[in-house]
């Protein structure tokens, strides 16, 4: 019998990570055998855990690649989970599908957008072949309806402004004073553009 696979998907700050453990915790609860794996690109915590905002933790594998996580398929794993899912390379979706094909259950937990409110395409390959998508939606900081989007915000002679289209895709929370992000519901969402030295706002 072929695995199923489980996806929570939403902004930062969404409970995505919450999710993924609570998932994890009720199966072993029941006694199931599995592994959780984070990217070493992650550098957020430097321990072999995966961390929800609410301060819970369960114990993962740190891998380099997608593909590592294949060295334990035949393990006999009740499933697998996949942490921070946006941060893994594009062969996600291949080894998710490796891990159903062997009768192993697979639990995923990532952003669907980036800050410029772009999917990430692996994310998104493994929705189209999940089972269950849970959407998640946090609370925008700006007015406290539902967010649906991350807003990076960059620091600028003292003022917090929207980052701009040309920002690299990734840029983790705390590597750079200069940068924080906040879930924002999509009239709240900004993104900047730079045009003549100076920031346009869309």
């Amino acid at each position: 019998m072929k695995g199923k696979v489980e996806i929570a998907i939403g902004p930062m700050y969404s409970g995505k990570t919450e999710e993924l453990i609570r998932r994890v915790v009720r199966r072993n609860i029941a006694k199931q055998h599995g592994m959780i794996f984070k990217i070493s690109s992650d550098t957020r915590s430097k321990d072999d855990n995966v961390i929800s905002r609410a301060g819970t933790f369960l114990k993962a594998k740190t891998i380099e690649r997608s593909s590592d996580a294949l060295k334990y398929l035949n393990d006999n794993l009740n499933y697998v989970a996949f942490d921070e899912a946006q941060f893994f390379d594009e062969e996600l979706v291949e080894v998710v599908n490796s891990f159903v094909d062997f009768g192993t259950d697979v639990i995923v937990a990532g952003l669907n957008l980036d800050f410029r409110g772009k999917p990430f395409d692996n994310v998104m390959k493994v929705v189209a072949i999940s089972d269950e998508v849970v959407l998640l939606t946090a609370v925008c900081m700006v007015c406290g309806k539902d967010a649906t989007r991350t807003q990076r915000l960059i620091s600028k002679n003292g003022e917090w402004i929207p980052a701009s289209l040309s920002d690299p895709i990734f840029k983790v929370e705390g590597e750079d004073v200069q940068v924080r992000y906040e879930p924002r519901c999509k009239n709240c969402w900004k993104v900047g553009k730079w045009k003549c030295q100076k920031l346009e706002i869309t």
